[in-house]
């Protein structure tokens, strides 16, 4: 290689990290993650949750919180205009994890209508093994936002689980 072609190859990498830099930051900014949040549904955030990212996949937004000891999860999900997660599609999500192991361990507990911002919303909860082995408890709620449908998912370990907390969460969804 000569020298011009190893310092376009020095240049281009170094571009390419600076993006993927900036990229980083801006998927795990603290204002950005809670502006997209609150374009989806205002809530009151459980005391012990703290922004986690923000992600872009195809039309779908994701706005991810995660608790203190990052054993607990809760995202809110844009959902794309006209589609209408339907049970079918929430116990796909439910029993397609990440794999044929996992897909086997999922298990519903309970679906039940709920009222969130005035308007019917379906909460099916359900149980899993994680991949290193531990149960986890899941609250899918599928509800009207600010700009359509949108989910909120809901992941803790279910020695942590608590319905109360779970319950005045939905409750502050505005």
């Amino acid at each position: 290689m000569n020298n011009k072609m190893i310092i376009y190859l020095s240049m281009t990498l170094m571009f390419g990290m600076a993006v993927l830099v900036i990229l980083i930051q801006n998927a795990i900014n603290p204002e950005r993650v809670n502006a997209v949040a609150h374009r989806i549904a205002d809530f009151d955030l459980p005391p012990d949750y703290q922004t986690d990212y923000v992600l872009d996949v195809g039309n779908y937004t994701f706005a991810a919180y995660k608790s203190s000891d990052e054993q607990s999860h809760l995202a809110f999900v844009d959902v794309p205009a006209g589609i209408i997660p339907d049970d079918a599609v929430i116990e796909g999500h439910v029993y397609g994890g990440w794999s044929r192991h996992s897909q086997r361990r999922a298990t519903v507990l309970s679906t039940e209508e709920r009222s969130v911002r005035g308007q019917p919303a379906t909460l099916t909860i359900s149980e899993r093994v994680n991949g290193e082995g531990r149960l986890y408890r899941s609250a899918y709620l599928v509800f009207e936002g600010h700009h359509g449908t949108a989910v909120l998912i809901i992941n803790q370990p279910a020695t942590q689980w608590n319905k109360d907390t779970v319950d005045r969460f939905i409750g502050s969804i505005r």
